[in-house]
């Protein structure tokens, strides 16, 4: 029976099916080890029929047995805001004693086990006796009134500097006149390829994961609409085939480095758009880029002129900034970059502050 898994297989499941990114399922893989310590070592959760030691090892045919294992995923959240210690290594380790996890990382660790008990409900791995649905929708309120959203992030991250330059550091890329042929036409290849990405990234404000679902289909039947405008829609966010449809939306520059690339590739049999060129893993040539591999590509051209902890996502932070500091709308904004909730385009509204502070000291009456 589906049910005579063990929390740990049962994580593991979740995770073989996931199309979540590494450093997603990284986040996931530490709140279920703070779920495991819960079991284990909290007096809250001793009601419950999963509790005790070696928690990991302990099967789902047990969960449903006690009446309180309703509260399971609720005890945990309140757990993790009450008991957790943050273990951060630039404090002291008294004051790291005293230090309670962040609100935002209570947020991420809390939602992390919602999601994964609603995969394992959905995929009816949970026994009959575990009310399921009240367990999670229990969760769900304690997140929303222990933890606020405007507590856990009130702004975005700002934007690191140099994001503009990154944009262009394959536009004119150093191929030495000495190398074979061959290995001329890879290197040009990986230099347009990149150069694309970066465009991609700059110009749209998409998600990395968003980015590499285009195909060179996509490309080869685009047209720019009246306002110059390139719209396209993949699947967005979202596990395995319940990601939403998004629409991203690029301009001339970025689809003419598309194109570009595409036709010195002349692959046929590539359906991604952005794929490997590897020369030291020749299998691999033609396969999808995956989104580790991206992420090296915009680290190693940020650390060749001179900038560090570059992420691809920082691009989507770049751009709504950009955007809300040249007076776009909300709104518009919103929609621009996919957000499902215009709360979150309006943390980036507090991140563009800084400009208008700027302009307000810019054009003070006693600026001279």
């Amino acid at each position: 029976m589906p049910t005579t898994l063990t929390l740990d297989q049962a994580f593991r499941r979740f995770v073989d099916q996931s199309n979540l990114s590494p450093g997603t399922l990284r986040a996931y893989a530490q709140a279920v080890q703070h779920f495991y310590a819960f079991l284990e070592g909290s007096r809250t959760a001793q009601p419950l029929s999963l509790a005790g030691p070696k928690a990991a090892s302990r099967s789902l045919r047990r969960l449903g047995s006690a009446p309180e294992d309703v509260n399971l995923l609720t005890w945990f959240v309140s757990y993790l805001g009450r008991e957790v210690r943050s273990a951060n290594p630039k404090r002291s380790k008294r004051a790291a004693r005293e230090l309670r996890l962040e609100p935002s990382t209570v947020r991420l660790y809390g939602q992390a086990a919602l999601t994964w008990f609603a995969f394992l409900a959905d995929e009816l791995l949970l026994p009959k006796g575990f009310p399921a649905a009240a367990a999670i929708a229990r969760a769900q309120r304690q997140l929303r009134t222990y933890v606020p959203a405007s507590q856990a992030r009130d702004s975005a991250p700002e934007p690191p500097e140099g994001l503009g330059d990154l944009m262009h550091a394959f536009d004119a890329p150093a191929i030495p006149a000495d190398l074979l042929l061959k290995e001329k036409h890879r290197r040009k290849l990986e230099a347009l390829r990149n150069r694309a990405l970066m465009y991609a990234l700059a110009d749209s404000g998409a998600r990395i994961s968003e980015i590499l679902r285009l195909t060179a289909d996509d490309v080869s039947g685009a047209r720019l609409n009246r306002q110059g405008i390139w719209a396209v829609g993949v699947r967005g966010k979202g596990r395995g085939r319940y990601g939403r449809q998004v629409t991203l939306r690029f301009t001339r520059p970025t689809l003419s480095a598309m194109r570009e690339y595409l036709k010195l590739r002349a692959d046929p049999g590539a359906t991604a758009l952005f794929v490997s060129h590897a020369q030291t893993r020749p299998k691999s040539r033609g396969q999808p880029l995956s989104a580790n591999a991206a992420w090296r590509i915009v680290q190693a051209a940020a650390m060749f002129l001179g900038l560090s902890h570059i992420h691809p996502h920082d691009f989507r932070h770049w751009r709504a900034t950009q955007m809300l500091s040249q007076g776009v709308t909300l709104d518009q904004v919103q929609r621009f970059l996919n957000h499902r909730s215009i709360r979150t385009t309006q943390l980036y509204a507090k991140t563009a502050e800084r400009q208008v502070d700027e302009a307000g000291a810019r054009t003070s009456p006693f600026a001279e």
